[in-house]
Order: structure tokens, then C-alpha cells, then sequence
């Protein structure tokens, strides 16, 4: 009998065909019949909702069962009917497994409520073979969120293999990048002083194979002609006349099989007969070679990873009839010559293969957990070969294929396994000095200085520059845009760099800084000239003495070390002492390099101003050494925030569990206020808009802590933002109708639960940056507020 969890109302002609196809496919498991049910239509899928069972393993799907990519409904189909056969021989260690899958038309909006269903109100474990890039990029910031599995995206999009900014999201496919580097290199050997034409779908998977098979070719071979489609086109004819007319002896098709079949057999009408190339994710016989007619076929060439359905040889006796046998018991409605069937039955091996690695563990974090350690599995109906393998730092299963060749009436691989990930392909600089020889060097020059970006940090091993090696880490793209950090000296310094020299950005510098300068009129006009991106982090200040000192108004008279005269230490330190009217005599040295001078008695204290923890000082363990304290005065209250330092920053300095009071300066990102029409405002804006997307990863390790204090929308008063920046924000940020807080902190409306997580507002996203708003509120009530 059917399982009364499952039991709907059905309606029609609809639900008689349903409950007949339930009750009478042999042995049907609850796999298949949710699969069917899906396929019912929306009536009968709405009405799936049961709490899972102690002894039940609960998947959810989305697949294009109606649309333009109904073809690719089969995969799902499949897995589902594996797990079928699964449940039949026992189930995974002892559960049945229970795959619900909807029908999300190929839409991504649809793909995004199907999943919402899935997680929220259907609780399945995981989200398992999404089919499709636009469809998959709908749901993985929700999913990642959501910390829900995204197990084996069904599209070969680089976007699954990003551990460090989606963690929760793997790949199967091998990337579109990959399989048109094989194809170059297939090219470069074979047909080196060829011309080649390109069809390509206008969407990320189209531009992705383009510009996979541009880098592979790296301009040794002319590409004469490229001609986009849209999924919405009825037919490729004026695109197909045009890149004949190009005179190319090579086509290279990057499209779905639909459009696939369309040009089969329109280069066939045309009398067109160059080396022509389809893409594997439209290779499939029964879905594309038979219906474009396989004589218009006979010569096409390919790349796989899979075997075809019919090739028993490659395959070997053993695992063809276990194929087959599964074929005609589980889903003898689907051919076995049909590609996507093949992909489906593997999907479905490895999906069991990662639950039985779980045990007894079947919390999300252990199957992503071992859904990253796959080593060296070579599965039934692979290329022989061809092996997969992840890693925590690689989400990409399969990196390999097989050139194929279509010949009397199938596909007949040849040639050695090939490697669509070439080592020295990953190095930037490798890139540029193979391109060197391809490209005049003024143009090389242009191109590689266009998006670069100057970006004055601070001297060796301060935070500034740890911050500036962590931006370069998370923003550098090719030459989309590169992060120059340079080694500074400091606050003071980078505000005369930003304003003096030549190809310096940006760069990090103190409020109080600008403040100082203003102040003393050191900088005419300084506010016009300056302009802040976002404030950074708080840095705090550190007064390491004699514990014979216990107040910094008994520095007065003494030897106080306040590094080197252009550093950021050195103006907050002057800074400080002359509002709390303390006249300490002045030592211009590194901090670092003054220890010896305190123990010796040559000095009487040391200032450092950073973020915490200091590096140096988190390693010193001295009973005669201790932090004064810096109280929160209210002199200091008009430029500084009060902070502590505890013994978890200083375990050798503060007594366990406790802390020492400070004050702390607000570092920002600044920069020239360059015109909008500029080049450099260009270049600055890219900055901005990448930084901005990136703040959640910067936020995670192994990046600098201090990332965790910065919130895009808190405002530096005083002063102006730039104006790309404040676009930026209006856009993806903007403020609820009446929310200006009278802190003069701006509010940001809370994200919606699919946004990229550095849209999050930053009072949801940093306490810290919650607790400073409430802080800066009292202020204001109490009337100390500037």
C-alpha cells in the first residue's frame, strides 16, 4: 500500500493516472512516488508535508519537469529512481530515503519558493541535483544561510566550487571553464591554424564556456565570429547564417539540447560542414543526436565523463548489466541511450556513497563533511580514469574528460584523459606573460594598470597591513581588478600619499587624524579634499609601563615612546595628551623595538595604538609589566570610543578574567575626492563595489578579526562619503522612510533572507557594532553627543 503520510487530494484524469502509475509500477518506494507526484502537477505537490521519521532520510529536488529544459527532467527522475532501488535492498544503514522534488519549470523565482517549501515546511536535510546556473545561484545564498547542504548543483557554473563564500554548496558537473579548455587544448594540437565560430547561450553558463575556451586558446587561435541566443528565441537561423558568413572551419555550440538540435540540423540545411563541437551538456543520443537526425550528426565531437547508456565495451559486462537490470526495473519509461539517465544514476550513486560515509551522523554538518572528503572514487558508468575527489578548499567532484567523436551511429571516445584544470592556468602572472606574446605590450600595459587599485596600509605586521593583504586576498580577479597593497608608515603618511603621490587610491587612515590636521589647519581645506569609503574598526589605544605606574596622568614628566612621527600611534598619542593636558617627553621609536628600553628603565612607557591583539605584545609575560588604564574623559570623548583590552587579548599582561580600560580611533578607508568623471573615481568605484559584496567573507578566518567591526552603513561624522560608495549603499543598503538615528549612525533596512549575506544590516550582523550604536544613543540622550 502507498504510505498514508503521503496521501493527497487529487482531482481529474490527473490523480487517476497518478494513483494508477503508483499501484501498479512494481515495487515502487517512496522515492518514486514523490517523484511522480510531482509530476502530477501543483495540486499534488502542495500537499506534501509529514514530520520525518527517526528512520528516515528526507531530500529535497527541484527539476525543469515542464519548460524549455524539460529534457533535464530525466536526471532527477533517475535519482530518485535509484533511491528507490536503495530503499528496496534495505535502505542507508538502515533508513529509507524519502526524495521530494518539485517541478521548478527551469524559473529561478520558482526554484526559490520550491526550495523555501523544502526547508521550511517539507525539513528535508539537504537540497540534492538543483538543475540548472540561474536556478542554482537563486538558492545558494538562502541555502548557505540557511546552513543547508546544496549537494551536487546540476551545472558546470564555477560558482559551486567557493568553499571559502559558500561552504555549504558543492558541485558535480565539471565546470563549463574546464570542458572548453579541453576543447582549446584538443584545437591547439589538432587544428592550429583554424578559425573558429561560436554559438553560445546568452546567460553566465554561455559566458563562462566563452571565455573558458578564449583562455585556452589564449589568442594563438583567432575566434572570427561569436553569435549569442536567448532562451526565449524560436530559432538560431540568422545567428547560424552569420557565423558561416565569418568563414570559420570550426563551430563550437555552447548551448541546452533544444538549441542544440537547432543547430545540427540547420548546419546540415546550410551545407556547412566545419569541425564542429557540442557541448556535454548537449551531447545526449536520444535527446539530441536522434531527433537532429544522426547522419546531420556524423562527425561531431564532444567531450565526457560519463559513458553513453548503450556502450557496454566501455563500460565493461559487470557494470553494463547492473546499468541495464536498473534500468528496466526502476525507469523503463527512460532509454538507456538517453545521456541524462547515465547522469542521474550517477548523481544518485554518490549521493549514497556520501550518506553511508555519515553512520549514525546525519546532522547537515557531518554529510557536507563528508561530502568534502570524497578521494579517488571511480564510479560504474564513468570514463574510465576519471575519478572524483573534493577536499574542504576543492568543491569540484570531476575535473576530467574524454574527447568523443560521433561515428556511424554513436559515440566512440578516443584519445588520452585530459585535465581541464592546468596548474600553472591558476597564476595570474602566468596568464599575463603568456598573453605577453600575443598582444602588443601598450595594450597589455593598458589593460593590466586599467582596474588596478594603490592602497596605502601601514608598516610591516600592523593591522593596516594584515587589512590590506586580506583585501588583495578576497578582491583580486584577474584583471577585472587587482588590489595593490603598499607597505606604508602609517596614518599620517597615508594622508599625504593620498594627497602627493602619484598612482596611490586610497588608503587606511585615522579619523582623528583628519581631525588633527583640520584642526591645526596643517591641510588647507581638507574635508573638500578628502572623502571616506567606510569606516574600518576601532583600534585601540595600549600604554605598556612599570606596574609602579598606575595612571596616565603620572606620565606626565616622563619618557614615553610614541613610534615613529608619520605613524598612526603618533598623532593619537599627541592627540591624547594634549586634550588631557599630560606633557610626557616624547621618544620617536617603534614599539615593537622598545621593550628592551622599558625593562631597562630607559624609557617609562610604551604607546602602541592598534587593533587588537598586538602580535608583539600579546607574547610578552613580564610580572613587572602591566596595561594602564586610559579612562574615558571627557575630553577624549568628542574623537574616541571607550574599549577594554582583556586577558584574553594579553593573557601575560591582565589577570585572568579581567580587563583594563581604554579608548579607541576609528580607522577608514579613504581617498582623494576624485571627480566623477575621473579615472581614478572608475577604479576606486570598482573597489567599493566589490569590497562591499565581500564583507561577509571577509568577516569569517582566517581574515583579520578586526573585519568583524566593520558595518557599511555606520557613518564617519564630519566628514563626506564617496559618492560611489553612498550610491552603493542607496541601492542594496537603503534606509527605511524616517530611520536617520539621531546617533547620526544610519540604520540600514534588514535584508531579505535570499541576499548575499554582506547585505545584512550591521546591527544584525556585528554585535559589536550593535552595542557601539546603543552607546553613541545614550550619548546623545545625555547630551555629550558632538
Amino acid at each position: 500500500m502507498i504510505d498514508t503520510r503521503w496521501a493527497v487530494q487529487l482531482s481529474g484524469s490527473v490523480a487517476r493516472d497518478a494513483l494508477r502509475r503508483l499501484f501498479t509500477a512494481p515495487r515502487r518506494g517512496a522515492a518514486t512516488a514523490l517523484v511522480l507526484a510531482a509530476m502530477a502537477g501543483p495540486a499534488f505537490g502542495q500537499g506534501l508535508a509529514a514530520s520525518p521519521g527517526a528512520n528516515e532520510i528526507r531530500i529535497g529536488n527541484t527539476a525543469p519537469y515542464t519548460g524549455p529544459a524539460s529534457a533535464y527532467g530525466v536526471i532527477a527522475k533517475v535519482i530518485a529512481a535509484y533511491l528507490d532501488k536503495i530503499n528496496a535492498e534495505g535502505g542507508i544503514n538502515g533508513r529509507k530515503v524519502n526524495m521530494i522534488t518539485y517541478d521548478d519549470a527551469y524559473e529561478p523565482t520558482k526554484t526559490m519558493a520550491m526550495t523555501r517549501k523544502l526547508v521550511e515546511e517539507d525539513n528535508v536535510l539537504l537540497a540534492l541535483g538543483t538543475i540548472g546556473t540561474n536556478t542554482n545561484a537563486a538558492i545558494q545564498p538562502y541555502l548557505n544561510s540557511k546552513k543547508v547542504p546544496q549537494l551536487f548543483a546540476l551545472s558546470g557554473a564555477a560558482a559551486w566550487d567557493q568553499p571559502h563564500e559558500f561552504p555549504w554548496t558543492i558541485g558535480f558537473l565539471p565546470t563549463y571553464t574546464a570542458e572548453a579548455q579541453i576543447f582549446a587544448q584538443y584545437l591547439l594540437e589538432n587544428h592550429p591554424r583554424s578559425k573558429v565560430a561560436v554559438l553560445y547561450q546568452e546567460d553566465g553558463m554561455g559566458k563562462e564556456y566563452l571565455k573558458g575556451l578564449k583562455d585556452g586558446l589564449g589568442g594563438k587561435i583567432a575566434i572570427v565570429a561569436e553569435a549569442p541566443y536567448k532562451v526565449t528565441d524560436t530559432n538560431i537561423d540568422a545567428q547560424l547564417a552569420k557565423l558561416k558568413a565569418s568563414g570559420a572551419d570550426v563551430f563550437i555550440e555552447f548551448t541546452t539540447p533544444k538549441f542544440a538540435i537547432m543547430a545540427i540540423r540547420r548546419t546540415a540545411e546550410l551545407g556547412w560542414r566545419p569541425t564542429h563541437f557540442a557541448a556535454s551538456i548537449a551531447n545526449s543520443y536520444s535527446a539530441v543526436i536522434q531527433p537532429a537526425g544522426p547522419q546531420n550528426a556524423e562527425g561531431l565531437l564532444s567531450a565526457a565523463y560519463r559513458l553513453e547508456g548503450e556502450d557496454a565495451a566501455s563500460a565493461g559486462d559487470a557494470v553494463f548489466r547492473e546499468w541495464s537490470a536498473f534500468m528496466a526495473r526502476y525507469v523503463p519509461s527512460v532509454s538507456k541511450t538517453n545521456g541524462q539517465a547515465v547522469l542521474g544514476y550517477l548523481v544518485g550513486k554518490l549521493t549514497v556513497e556520501v550518506l553511508k560515509n555519515c553512520g549514525d551522523d546525519l546532522s547537515r554538518e557531518n554529510i557536507m563533511r563528508q561530502a568534502r572528503l570524497l578521494k579517488g572514487i571511480q564510479l560504474p558508468m564513468m570514463v574510465q580514469g576519471i575519478q572524483i575527489n573534493t577536499s574542504p578548499s576543492d568543491h569540484a567532484p570531476i575535473e576530467q574528460m574524454r574527447m568523443m567523436r560521433f561515428t556511424n551511429g554513436q559515440w566512440q571516445h578516443f584519445g588520452p584523459v585530459r585535465s581541464g584544470v592546468d596548474a600553472g592556468a591558476v597564476s595570474d602572472s602566468f596568464k599575463t606573460i603568456f598573453k605577453y606574446g600575443t598582444a602588443t605590450k601598450r595594450d597589455l600595459a593598458n589593460q593590466l594598470n586599467a582596474n588596478t587599485v594603490s592602497l596605502m596600509t601601514g608598516s610591516f605586521g600592523s593591522t593596516y597591513a594584515q587589512v590590506g593583504a586580506d583585501l588583495a586576498s578576497v578582491l583580486d580577479n584577474g584583471t577585472a581588478l587587482r588590489i595593490l597593497p603598499v607597505m606604508g608608515r602609517g596614518s599620517v603618511q597615508a594622508v599625504a600619499d593620498i594627497l602627493l603621490l602619484r598612482g596611490v587610491d586610497a588608503g587606511i587612515v585615522r579619523k582623528d587624524t583628519l581631525a588633527y590636521l583640520d584642526r591645526k589647519d596643517f591641510a588647507k581645506d581638507i574635508r573638500n579634499q578628502f572623502v571616506y569609503v567606510a569606516k574600518m574598526f576601532n583600534e585601540e589605544m595600549h600604554v605598556l609601563a612599570p606596574r609602579t605606574i598606575t595612571s596616565m596622568r603620572e606620565l606626565d614628566g616622563k619618557t614615553v615612546v610614541v613610534d615613529l612621527p608619520d605613524s598612526s600611534t603618533f598623532v593619537t598619542a599627541i592627540n591624547v595628551f594634549d586634550r588631557l593636558g599630560i606633557r610626557p617627553h616624547l621618544i620617536y621609536q617603534e614599539p615593537r623595538l622598545a621593550v628592551d628600553m622599558l625593562r631597562k628603565g630607559e624609557v617609562d612607557a610604551i604607546v602602541a595604538i592598534e587593533g587588537k591583539p598586538l602580535q608583539w605584545l600579546n607574547q610578552i609575560n613580564d610580572r613587572n609589566l602591566h596595561l594602564v588604564p586610559v579612562d574615558y574623559a571627557k575630553p577624549l570623548q568628542e574623537e574616541y570610543l571607550p574599549s577594554k583590552l582583556s586577558s584574553a587579548d594579553y593573557p601575560g599582561l591582565v589577570a585572568e578574567g579581567g580587563y583594563v580600560e581604554t579608548v579607541a580611533a576609528e580607522a577608514v578607508l579613504a581617498s582623494y575626492n576624485w571627480a566623477p568623471n575621473s579615472d581614478r573615481y572608475r577604479r576606486l568605484s570598482l573597489l567599493v563595489d566589490t569590497m562591499f559584496d565581500k564583507v561577509a567573507q571577509l568577516q569569517r578566518p582566517p581574515f583579520h578579526p578586526k573585519w568583524k567591526e566593520m558595518a557599511p552603513r555606520a557613518t564617519v561624522s564630519g566628514w563626506t562619503r564617496f559618492k560611489a560608495a553612498q550610491e552603493w549603499l542607496d541601492r542594496n543598503m537603503p534606509l527605511p522612510a524616517g530611520a536617520a538615528a539621531a546617533s547620526g549612525a544610519a540604520l540600514p533596512q534588514p535584508a531579505p533572507v535570499a541576499a548575499p549575506a554582506a547585505a545584512l544590516a550591521p546591527q544584525d550582523r556585528d554585535p559589536l557594532y550593535r552595542e557601539f550604536l546603543e552607546w553613541r544613543a545614550s550619548r546623545t540622550k545625555a547630551g555629550t553627543h558632538r
